[in-house]
């Protein structure tokens, strides 16, 4: 079958292993594809995270693509039913074909759209109005050290403000075209080491096992939710990610437990509100235990404007769906982007398989994210 511009990007960028924070060539790549176009390329490295920044034209207004070539790890490889950096295209059981493989939908497939979609929209127009901007970075999966913040204050500091930014993450929640996200709640991460009583096995009334401890402590916390969302947000949520205990010895009550916890919260929260409520409820279980507390990003939120009139509409031209707006799901870099001021919003493919083994995404919708994108900069770069 023949592949279009943007399916071929993808799957090229696809089949280069780029585990957060290494970006391998994916950058090197784009570039390559840009600099024919006369963009003016810019790459921005520190702590082993690199950044490519484009950019296009001149003047008012900027619109800005934003998006990441790191992916996350596969996890066991075995698990998977083809290579995860294969770049294979498979037909399902719908008819329809899919690019797999890890990064295919989180999110090389968006970020192949956002580069098409520039340059068709530029041989269209090539002394189009404004500026065309794109921001890559190679650590969005990760920490984000210096990564798309990193970026942002070599963008105050030359005064290059952004109008608009699209990102080009999975947004989607059931059918392509079905959601635009116009914010997202923020991150924030805490460490937990729950204290017990180490012993024997056998002789737990000597002992206090940390692990029921911690499990208390859970449950406290899932009977006693920090809110119940807000007008434009869900609730903030508490997950466990990850637990560790025991001494690796099988008659050994565990003396400590350390749970890594991760809270998405609203805009009614900050993060001290949230450390309080959960000091609170470790307390009211008399539960012995240290935390320890990183906000990874805070809450952002793009009310109705001109990005999302002019996206909307060329959503809907494309598939006939009128998209909903939503703030649910995770984060994204825009949170670094929006308190510019800049109207920011992700649009990109389904989200059901992105992190998952045996990620893939629709060609099919690839193809119609780029035609989106090329109409959404006719109706901004007017």
């Amino acid at each position: 079958m023949e592949l279009s511009k943007t399916v071929n990007l993808a799957k090229e960028l696809v089949c280069i292993k780029s585990v957060t924070p290494d970006d391998n060539g994916c950058q090197d790549l784009i570039a390559k594809i840009l600099e024919p176009y006369g963009f003016s390329i810019r790459f921005i490295s520190s702590n082993g995270t690199k950044n490519l920044l484009a950019f296009h034209g001149t003047g008012a207004p900027l619109t800005l693509f934003l998006g990441h070539t790191d992916v996350v790890p596969t996890g066991d490889e075995t698990t998977w039913d083809y290579p995860p950096f294969s770049g294979k295209i498979i037909t399902k059981d719908d008819g329809k074909h899919y690019l797999y493989g890890r990064g295919s939908s989180d999110m090389k497939g968006g970020d192949a759209a956002m580069i098409c979609a520039m340059l068709e929209y530029i041989e269209q127009k090539p002394d189009h109005k404004g500026t065309i901007g794109l921001l890559l970075t190679s650590n969005e999966e990760g920490d984000a050290v210096g990564g798309t913040p990193y970026v942002v204050e070599f963008l105050k500091k030359e005064n290059i403000i952004p109008d608009y930014c699209i990102i080009g993450e999975c947004s989607c929640d059931e059918v392509f075209g079905d959601s635009i996200k116009n914010g997202r709640r923020g991150d924030l991460n805490a460490t937990i080491v729950v204290n017990g009583i180490q012993g024997h096995a056998a002789l737990e009334q000597h002992a206090k096992n940390a692990v029921f401890e911690a499990s208390r402590f859970i449950s406290a916390m899932l009977d006693n939710p920090i809110d119940n969302g807000t007008q434009f947000f869900p609730p903030t949520s508490f997950q466990v990610s990850n637990i560790s205990a025991g001494t690796g010895a099988d008659n050994v009550i565990p003396g400590v437990c350390t749970l890594r916890c991760n809270f998405r919260w609203n805009d009614l929260q900050t993060p001290e509100k949230i450390e309080k409520h959960v000091r609170e409820v470790a307390k009211s279980c008399g539960i012995d235990c240290t935390m320890d507390f990183r906000e990874e990003g805070k809450p952002f939120l793009t009310k109705e404007g001109l990005l999302i009139d002019a996206l909307k509409a060329s959503i809907i031209e494309v598939t006939g769906i009128t998209p909903s707006l939503g703030t649910s799901g995770g984060t994204s870099d825009g949170r670094f982007i929006r308190p510019l001021g800049t109207q920011t919003v992700e649009f990109g493919p389904v989200s059901n398989l992105i992190h998952k083994v045996n990620e893939m995404v629709c060609t099919e919708d690839l193809d119609s994210l780029t035609r989106i994108y090329v109409k959404t900069l006719e109706k901004l770069m007017k």
